[in-house]
């Protein structure tokens, strides 16, 4: 109740004790590893082969996927910090594969390990870029009008100063 109480105390995010078995990938190796704990931004893990800090690793348990970074080790358990938020809930009951998914390289497979697929995140890209290019446009069609505005009052004023000449002459003279 105190801590409560205090100014700037922030209650430490709920940890999942769990024993989970995961695949894990670091660069092109896979290797059985186990979850021991799990929080909505990371995870602790061990492995016979535990990476070194500041590894990316990729876990994955059935068809979910944890993408994250090693921010310590001890022996073979390691702490990762995921790169999102992650659902503890579907972690925990995600059934394991009986056989392991095809690659996401594989023509075939339809499997998918981002967050966003692919044609979603091209199409926003696609219409950000579209909606570039009508402001690049409408902006540079913009100032070839402010140009062409200086221009014609340019000319209509040295067109002035010349027409003006002869006339206060002739008028000069009458």
């Amino acid at each position: 109740m105190l801590k409560a109480l205090q100014i700037g105390y922030k209650p430490r995010e709920t940890r999942h004790p769990v024993l989970i078995p995961a695949r894990m990938r670091v660069g092109e190796s896979w290797v059985e590893a186990v979850i021991h704990n799990l929080s909505s931004g990371g995870a602790l893990v061990a492995s016979d082969e535990a990476p070194e800090r500041g590894t990316y690793v990729e876990i994955r348990r059935g068809r979910l996927t944890i993408i994250g970074r090693v921010v310590w080790r001890k022996d073979r358990f390691f702490g990762i910090q995921a790169q999102g938020r992650l659902d503890i809930a579907a972690i925990i009951n995600e059934p394991r594969l009986a056989s392991r998914p095809r690659s996401a390289n594989d023509p075939e497979s339809s499997y998918e390990r981002r967050a966003q697929p692919r044609a979603d995140a091209d199409a926003r890209i696609a219409r950000q870029l579209e909606n570039s290019r009508r402001w690049s446009a409408a902006f540079q069609f913009g100032v070839f009008v402010v140009l062409a505005l200086i221009a014609a009052g340019f000319a209509a004023s040295e067109l002035y100063q010349i027409l003006s000449r002869p006339f206060s002459e002739l008028e000069s003279h009458l």
